[in-house]
This record gives C-alpha cells, structure tokens and sequence, in this order.
C-alpha cells in the first residue's frame, strides 16, 4: 500500500502514515525499513498487520532525493535541542525510549543514564534505611527498580552500539566475563560520522 508519511515522534519512536485508502496507520520505528530517517512529507511504501498497523515500510523511489533534504533538517532540528538537555533530560528520554531497540544513542544518553540508576539506587537505598525497613526489604525494594530499569538499560546500550556501528547483539558479551572489555571500550567511543542502518549520526 502507499501513503503519506505524517507524523514521526523520535522519543517514543512511534508515528502515523495517511494512506491512500484515506485511512490513518500508526508504525513503530522498528518498523521503518528504508535508509533515511523517517519525516513527514514522505511518500511510503508498507504493509498492514493483523493489528490495523503500518510494517515494512519503504520511502517510495521517486521521492528519495527530495525527501533526504527534510530528513536531515529534522536530524539537524532534534540534534539541536538535544545540545540543551541536561542530566533529567537525557535521562527522561532514555525511560521514554524504554522499548526502542532501534535508532542511535550518543555517549551522554547512554552515561547520564547509567548514572541516574546510580543516583536513584543510592537515594532509594539511605531512604529505606533511615525509615528503618529491614535489609530483606530493602534487597526486595531493589530487586523491583533492577527489574525497571532493565528494558530501558537494554534498549539505551543497543542505541549505544548502533551509535559506534555495532549490532545491539554485541551486549550478549557481558554474560562473558572477558567480553565486558570490549563493550567498555565501545560504550565510550565517540559517535561515528557516518550515516548506517540505524539511522544519522547520534551528535
């Protein structure tokens, strides 16, 4: 089917194609098949699901050319209000993102986000103990925020390789002792230049 891609949230990764059905199809970013970032204005090729929703979506060949240039406007415009966020910000756009497996993610999203979990593990941890809960209570309490923060650490560390041209795979590393050196050193390099499957340039 074709349509008119109108609308595409890069924090929840998440947008809506018009077809030419005249009905409305949501899409997750997952789905976005094509080698430009998603903006609106594109004409697309995709498919529908069982759910009423758009997969496998393609920019129609025709429109290629003039469609990079308000793709690389709306990269340029996201990357820009990105220079503003501070610690909360990055941190509130990993949590936003906590399913979103696909895209790119520069060194401040993944390490302020790393250090968020530290922050609020610590403040949970003095709180629960000055209110006097058990040491089992607490370990219970902690268990929880391990278990919710899990999803969101997963999806920021695959944006994170993505963003130094790695599979998001490559974090399976770290049920090997030894492979934790390899993912350090990825996790700290700096945003590669180019352009790849996962999208623009993180910065």
């Amino acid at each position: 089917m074709k349509g008119t891609l109108v609308d595409f949230n890069f924090q929840i990764n998440e947008g809506v194609i018009q077809g030419d059905d005249g009905k409305r199809y949501s899409f997750f970013g997952s789905e976005w098949k094509d080698h430009t970032s998603p903006a609106p204005g594109q004409n697309v090729d995709f498919a529908v699901n069982e759910l009423n929703q758009a997969v496998s979506i393609y920019v129609q060949a025709f429109a290629r050319q003039p469609v990079f240039k308000k793709t690389n406007n709306q990269h340029t415009e996201q990357l820009q209000a990105e220079e503003n966020f501070g610690f909360f910000d990055w941190s509130m756009k990993c949590l936003k993102n906590y399913v979103n497996f696909s895209g790119r993610a520069r060194r401040k999203e993944y390490w302020y986000f790393y250090l968020f979990q530290i922050l609020i593990g610590l403040i949970l941890g003095l709180s629960l103990g000055i209110m006097g809960v058990s040491e089992g209570g607490i370990d219970a309490i902690s268990s929880l925020l391990s278990l919710f923060f899990f999803l969101p650490t997963l999806a920021v560390g695959a944006r994170r390789l993505h963003d130094v041209n790695r599979s998001g795979w490559w974090m399976l590393l770290a049920l090997t002792i030894i492979g934790l050196i390899p993912l350090l050193i990825w996790t700290v390099m700096e945003t590669k230049p180019e352009s790849n499957q996962w999208g623009e340039p993180a910065k």
